[in-house]
């Protein structure tokens, strides 16, 4: 990669930002969904219904570091 450090940090930064606002626009889905199904919300009820959302949001951080070559979180 050709950019310097600085310059790839703010590129991935942007990307990271985009990607939390997918992953709030994709959680307001899910909860408006399980709203429509009159579907109980706490705090350990429907997991499943938002673990998509964690799983692509781990994925693309690791492909967003791996892109701008920044060390991959753990």
């Amino acid at each position: 990669m050709n950019d310097n450090l600085e310059e790839r940090k703010r590129k991935a930064n942007e990307e990271f930002h985009k990607l939390i606002k997918w992953a709030n626009a994709e959680e307001d889905k899910v909860s408006e969904q399980l709203d429509k199904e009159g579907a109980i919300k706490a705090l350990d009820t429907n997991r499943e219904a938002y673990s998509y959302i964690q799983e692509t949001f781990k994925k693309r951080i690791k492909e967003i570091a791996e892109k701008y070559d920044l060390p991959v979180p753990k």
